[in-house]
């Protein structure tokens, strides 16, 4: 599974086929029963950006998805039923949140709606008059028309179909979806599409750990309303703010925008490190009394600090709040942690690398609360402000190898790619991949932040390969002596 744009996909032409409720599934999502309680904190932000584009009569394009390559003709209707089978078991994929009253109220479809005989139908779309040029433009229109909080189904599935295989896509609103929903969706929607198609039964009822985000949900906010601006993890956060000047991370560079200003987003990527130059860093890491995620932020720290001049570092991380119960349940399950450290005055990346894993260990504990528990509490002590707060940089770390479906067809040709909105920042995600390590990040379509971006990151990798150069010049000299 590889991060990148939806055009290095680059599928060949085939027809358009994608999976509909058919009418009487539609009409139970319309009708579908208001489930009490309130949305995730992650879904409240993104639901109010949400109205607040469409107020101001925007694109939304919210969404993220994934596509690969099968072998083999398609089988339509056994699709379908892997499909229904598959929104069955998950919880969060039978929701919508109504705005009619004016707030968003979320609605549950029944499971025995979209289990139903024909629940999902196959329908063939308009194919692009110029396959080679217009296909990317053809599946964005599609999913920028479906793929919103609003109405049900907030997803795409969809198929280019041909005589000896098919490309299979997904696209999901992100209300619904996180990134490690998204490596594991396709998957499993084969795993089911395989057994139908063979006429083996096909699971409808969620595996032990597939527990529906809605309780996911409701455990968040009983865990907030446990903690008061006295709780020792709201004081940790406040304490790592306050020595920031109740700044949260900005990228240490000039983007060229206006406070408050964003810019059409420019995806940016690229290989930072390949095939044994990955295990020489993750051995050097590990040597240093850290892993590769504690190697990468000690990078960021020493890149970052060298162009500040400052002798602090603070980042702030995207971790997954799954727990055992939820480890392959779909839907946003995440939180942020603060990573602090003291960059070491020799700026010696060993022991950069074993600060930064310090750090993040007490990052994590801090994620132990809801980051917006903290982020009101800021707030409301006056240790930041929300022109302050703006719109943070974001540091995301995935090691792919580790998801299910590892080694299948369908997860070695994937794909995964998000909606290109719009940023005010250039959050970067960093994947470990099989023989690579992996830099993604959404940054502003301008030539200054353009410029900018290249050059932090040139610095970024001239700083692991720095480290990489004096690791193997002192392996060496210990083997001459």
């Amino acid at each position: 599974m590889k991060l990148g744009k939806l055009s290095s996909w680059a599928p060949a032409e085939g027809r358009l086929v994608v999976w509909r409720p058919e009418g009487a599934l539609q009409k139970a999502a319309d009708d579908a029963p208001v489930d009490p309680g309130p949305a995730s904190f992650l879904q409240g932000d993104h639901l109010g950006a949400y109205a607040a584009t469409v107020a101001e009569g925007r694109t939304h394009r919210g969404w993220t998805g994934v596509a690969t390559e099968l072998d083999g003709p398609l089988d339509r209707v056994a699709m379908a039923t892997a499909l229904a089978a598959f929104a069955a078991r998950h919880e969060g994929m039978r929701t919508w949140f109504d705005y009619s009253s004016g707030l968003p109220e979320r609605r549950l479809v029944p499971a025995e709606a979209v289990l139903a005989e024909g629940a999902f139908e196959a329908a063939e779309v308009d194919d692009p008059a110029d396959w080679a040029s217009d296909w990317e433009a053809t599946l964005t229109e599609l999913f920028d028309a479906q793929c919103t909080p609003d109405s049900w189904t907030p997803f795409r599935l969809g198929a280019i179909e041909r005589p000896d295989g098919f490309g299979l896509f997904w696209a999901c609103d992100h209300a619904f979806t996180d990134g490690a929903s998204q490596v594991m969706v396709l998957n499993e929607i084969v795993e089911s599409y395989d057994a139908a198609r063979d006429g083996r039964p096909v699971q409808t009822e969620p595996a032990p750990d597939q527990t529906s985000v809605l309780q996911h949900t409701r455990e968040e906010w009983e865990l907030a309303a446990a903690q008061t601006p006295e709780s020792p993890e709201v004081q940790a956060w406040l304490e790592v703010v306050r020595r920031h000047d109740g700044n949260l991370p900005q990228l240490p560079v000039d983007l060229g925008l206006e406070p408050g200003e964003s810019a059409p987003v420019a995806p940016v990527e690229f290989d930072l490190l390949t095939g044994d130059e990955v295990d020489a860093f993750e051995a050097l890491c590990r040597a240093s009394g850290g892993n590769l995620t504690s190697g990468v932020f000690a990078a960021l720290a020493l890149t970052d600090t060298a162009i500040t001049g400052a002798d602090r570092w603070f980042g702030i991380t995207v971790v997954g709040s799954r727990g055992p119960a939820y480890l392959r349940s779909q839907g946003w399950l995440c939180n942020f942690a603060p990573v602090e450290l003291a960059v070491p005055e020799s700026r010696d990346f060993a022991e950069t690398v074993a600060a930064a894993h310090a750090g993040f260990k007490a990052g994590l504990q801090l994620a132990s609360i809801p980051a917006h528990v903290a982020l009101g509490a800021m707030l409301a002590a006056g240790v930041t402000t929300i022109e302050q707060v703006g719109s943070p940089q974001m540091v995301s770390f995935l090691d792919l190898r580790r998801f299910p479906g590892v080694g299948t067809p369908t997860y070695e040709r994937g794909l995964h790619f998000t909606g290109l909105g719009r940023t005010r920042n250039a959050s970067m995600w960093i994947n470990r991949e099989p023989g690579r390590l992996h830099f993604g990040a959404q940054t502003p379509d301008t030539p200054q932040a353009q410029r900018a971006v290249a050059d932090y990151h040139q610095q970024v990798e001239r700083t692991v390969r720095a480290a990489l150069a004096a690791s193997e010049g002192a392996t060496g000299a210990g083997h001459g002596g």
